[in-house]
């Protein structure tokens, strides 16, 4: 589906983990009571000035049980710039999870920031708390459960709630080429949203250097513009690209990591998008990275995060997404707190992303 020239500035989109408060799931595999923020809290330096722990500031240590947190950001949202969050969503075949902040948002009146739905559609498994074989849910395709889906998505959209681009409204999908037969499931997901009352959808596939997300031909699985997700390194050439992550993967496997890498190359993968992608791409800014908290030696540090990288990323964004007739700039994140990717105010921080964020987007042409 092809969106029309809605208006000039872009539409801010900023990715939201809901996984700040005790669930059920979460107490029997990790312990009672944990959320992210036990992750976030127990992280440690691992090498001569890696600063950890690092912790929230204005917003604090919230829980998302409760409305008045969703209203302060909200608001912050608002005063940033940021005009949706793309809440991560879980469906497995009808079983979800994490879902109670989304409805919480959804019930909240009205703050001037909208929701969307991004749709995790990989198995759930343990592999950032070390648990690498253990599944939690297997992530299945089939067509009952594409009926329901649809049927969910559409009471989503019908709510007035729910991010609009002109008369069309986004989903995104985490790993599109997982989904066999990627384009007539997404085809008919599609159909029975349109059945159900929702309308019409914008389809968003992620799009990265990794194995499991180079989508060069988004039509070809069903959809309509990819986004991309451009923290991970890219390589013109698939040999090197596989050397370097067999390497690390090794590295990591006998505890060498973490892999550290520089902030400057998020805007690398992001140009080689542009380039490789026969389609319709959509710009990401990485509020900086270190997935250390949850993932120890087996994660991943971009160093050289700071004001005037953050700034220059957001030009580098701003230059390849007016290209496009209505432009799209995710933030990835909101709240990725235990990966180290946040837009949220931290505590004692020296310069504010957010800030830096409204400043780019009030002076966006």
């Amino acid at each position: 589906m092809k969106l029309d020239n809605v208006e000039s500035n872009p539409i801010c989109i900023a990715y939201y983990l809901g996984q700040f408060h005790p669930l059920e799931e979460n107490n029997q595999f990790w312990g009672d009571g944990f959320t992210e923020w036990h992750n976030v809290a127990k992280a440690r330096p691992l090498y001569p000035g890696h600063i950890q722990p690092v912790l929230p500031g204005r917003l604090g240590f919230y829980d998302l049980r409760c409305d008045e947190s969703i209203v302060e950001q909200f608001d912050y949202a608002k005063e940033i710039g940021v005009d949706a969050f793309c809440y991560w969503h879980y469906w497995f075949a009808g079983k979800r999870v994490l879902h109670g902040p989304l409805d919480r948002m959804i019930d909240i009146p009205a703050r001037g920031v909208k929701v969307m739905l991004g749709w995790a559609n990989e198995s759930w498994t343990g592999i950032w708390h070390g648990l690498s074989n253990q599944v939690i849910f297997h992530q299945t395709y089939n067509r009952d459960e594409l009926r329901e889906h649809a049927k969910l998505i559409a009471s989503y959209i019908n709510t007035d709630r729910y991010l609009k681009v002109g008369n069309l409204s986004p989903f995104l999908i985490y790993k599109p080429i997982l989904i066999p037969d990627a384009k007539n499931y997404l085809d008919e997901l599609r159909e029975c949203v349109r059945k159900y009352g929702g309308g019409e959808l914008y389809i968003i596939g992620n799009w990265g250097p990794g194995r499991s997300e180079q989508i060069n031909r988004p039509s070809d699985y069903g959809l309509d513009a990819v986004v991309a997700n451009n923290v991970g390194r890219y390589f013109n050439s698939r040999t090197a690209q596989a050397a370097y992550l067999g390497a690390w993967k090794i590295a990591k496997k006998i505890g060498l990591g973490p892999e550290i890498r520089s902030y400057k190359s998020t805007l690398d993968t992001l140009q080689a998008a542009y380039r490789v992608v026969d389609g319709v791409v959509h710009a990401t800014v990485v509020t900086g990275w270190d997935s250390t908290p949850r993932s120890g030696r087996r994660g991943l540090v971009l160093t050289g995060y700071n004001k005037n990288s953050f700034q220059e990323a957001i030009i580098a964004a701003k230059n390849l997404e007016n290209g496009n007739s209505t432009k799209i700039l995710f933030v990835k994140s909101w709240n990725e707190w235990a990966e180290g990717n946040t837009i949220e105010p931290k505590f004692n921080e020296t310069w504010s992303a957010g800030q830096v964020l409204a400043e780019a987007l009030s002076n966006w042409a």
